[in-house]
């Protein structure tokens, strides 16, 4: 295969001196980051629609939102990410991106609720293969008190997709219908696919580190096992985007019946204040932990639990309040602290692996962390709204919601237990 792409690698490489192409490299992964979340948020803000057309419960709503797509998410994205410690991580990401748009665009395409199924399965399956080879790309071009800034800007792909996702999703539904909300997402990735694949290079792995020794699965996740703040932050990581993918899936039901917002409405507000705001958290996240855990490493994991923590009464007050205002500047507030923690917990994962083995810890940080949050969040609120219903009407999912309120905080509790072990699990790994 001819590679077009021009001396990224090199320049990168060159003495482990730093190169300005390497933030063209993480522009581009943001960007398809980005287009990640939107494919698979822009199902969110169709969830009304969607119900309506196909006579569904909001169980199967919350199944078609998460299990629908983290089934095949979480089953093929390890052995992929596997693949990707030992291939061309570049090729992985240009192939999935391409797939999982195809797979968007046919999910406008669906004429019951199994074809529509299937097509988020495929959105599934490429996104899956994405992140960790992303990810272990960055981890090679950035040096270890560079990555939570450079993984913090890496994040916040997640909330411009879910802006994106919600914005184009209200407005070119309301105005043009829920299939075209699909097309219009799919079709633009299908292109830049190509554009990644002819303009990044794949960096030498372990440039970052003094040494790179290929290991065997076996020894790779006994030590991955081993390293104790790695395991504690994958289950406060699991409870955290809970809130995020719950949150996510249900904010546009609940201006829908709370607070009875149009479409388009409902795209500007949790665009904005979801979306915008959450954006804004993960940057600061990453510049501000970058700086301050320089001189301890500690603070990679005090910062985000904090802000963590914060979050989960934030959002009962975002929940409860009968006050518009009120409500939009809680979200946003809350959007802004759930959002600061991912860029350092991203940065943690990289960190407390052994280069042979970032594009597999990444994986379990993100496919275990997404198949809970994503597959339990949306599910378990879309069930509470159900068994709510009779009792409470529109207003049940204001309640189910404030399960995304306790699953932060506790969250937060375990990253402060990690923080025992994280300095002797950084000098393990290096």
């Amino acid at each position: 295969m001819v590679d077009f792409a021009p001396r990224v690698a090199a320049e990168v490489n060159a003495a482990a001196k730093p190169s300005m192409r390497r933030y063209y490299v993480l522009g581009v992964l943001t960007v398809v980051y980005a287009l990640n979340f939107l494919d698979r948020t822009i199902f969110n803000v169709l969830i009304e629609p969607i119900k309506k057309e196909f006579a569904l419960s909001d169980t199967m709503m919350g199944l078609l939102a998460g299990f629908g797509f983290v089934l095949f998410y979480s089953l093929v994205g390890i052995p992929i990410a596997r693949v990707a410690d030992r291939i061309n991580r570049r090729n992985i990401v240009a192939a999935a991106f391409a797939f999982w748009s195809a797979m968007t665009f046919l999910c406008g395409m669906a004429t019951s609720v199994t074809s529509l199924a299937l097509a988020r399965m495929g959105v599934g399956i490429g996104e899956s293969a994405s992140s960790p080879a992303s990810q272990s790309l960055i981890a090679d071009l950035f040096a270890k008190n560079e990555r939570p800034r450079a993984l913090g800007i890496f994040a916040i792909g997640t909330y411009l997709g879910i802006f994106l996702g919600y914005f184009i999703g209200g407005y070119v539904n309301q105005h043009y219908g829920w299939r075209m909300a699909f097309f219009t997402a799919g079709l633009p990735g299908i292109a830049l696919a190509a554009v990644l694949w002819l303009t990044i290079s794949e960096p030498k792995r372990g440039a970052m580190a003094e040494t790179f020794t290929p290991e065997p699965l076996g020894p790779t996740l006994r030590f991955l096992a081993s390293q104790q703040s790695f395991v504690i932050v994958l289950i406060g990581f699991c409870l955290t985007t809970y809130t995020n993918y719950a949150t996510a899936a249900w904010i546009p039901p609940f201006l829908a019946r709370v607070h009875h917002l149009s479409s388009a409405e409902i795209g500007t507000y949790a665009g904005t204040f979801k979306g915008l705001f959450g954006m804004a958290g993960t940057l600061v996240g990453g510049l501000v932990v970058a700086r301050i855990s320089q001189r301890d490493d500690r603070w990679k994991l005090w910062a985000p639990a904090i802000t963590s923590f914060l979050a989960g009464p934030v959002f009962a007050v975002c929940m409860l309040t009968q006050d518009f205002t009120t409500m939009v500047a809680a979200l946003s507030l809350t959007s802004f602290l759930v959002g600061f923690h991912l860029g350092p917990i991203f940065a943690i994962a990289q960190t407390v692996a052994r280069p042979s083995m970032r594009a597999l810890a990444s994986a379990i940080i993100a496919l275990t962390a997404t198949c809970f949050g994503q597959g339990v969040g949306p599910l378990a609120v879309g069930m509470i709204n159900d068994a709510l219903k009779n009792d409470y009407g529109a207003n049940a999912v204001r309640y189910s919601l404030l399960s995304a309120a306790v699953t932060t905080s506790v969250g937060a509790l375990l990253f402060i237990l990690a923080v025992r072990t994280i300095r002797e699990d950084i000098k393990r790994a290096s």
